[in-house]
């Protein structure tokens, strides 16, 4: 087995790195600890696999981990993430447990992001529902019960 301590963060690639940290920022209370860019000459390419590419970005701290997020000036990405549905190969989804489904769902349109259907309790309780943020990734929101995996605390 590795040496895995744990989970550090997830990244997501947005076109408008400041609309995205304000979003994420204000629906699940992250904190800017760190921002800066690179340009076409930096050992960033060679950590990411790339040539030639410069952005920005900037990590956000959460209560459970590590959000970071990045706007590539190059190369410039014509993907469209609003395209996928959450059946479709990669990694689909951001998961946030909140204790208001209805509530964190509203702030979610409120700061522009979008509805996709209505919350669901399931026979066990566990309310959820899958929305999509202004940048069209998917995101869940879950207020879980009785026995299934809660944050720690």
């Amino acid at each position: 087995m590795a040496n895995v301590l744990g989970f550090h963060h997830a990244a997501i690639v947005v076109p408008d790195l400041d609309k995205a940290v304000r979003f994420y920022c204000e629906l699940a209370g992250y904190e800017k600890i760190r921002q800066s860019c690179w340009d076409s000459e930096s050992v960033f390419n060679r950590i990411i696999g790339m040539s030639a590419s410069s952005a920005r970005f900037c990590m956000l701290q959460g209560p459970n981990g590590y959000l970071e997020l990045f706007e590539y000036e190059q190369p410039a990405s014509t993907a469209d993430p609003a395209s996928l549905d959450a059946g479709d190969y990669g990694i689909r989804h951001l998961c946030f447990q909140v204790e208001d489904v209805d509530k964190a769902l509203k702030q979610v349109v409120e700061l522009g992001g979008r509805k996709m259907n209505n919350p669901v309790t399931n026979n066990l309780g566990i309310t959820c529902v899958y929305c999509r943020d202004p940048f069209g990734n998917l995101l869940e929101l879950i207020s879980p019960t009785g026995d299934f995996p809660q944050l720690y605390r």
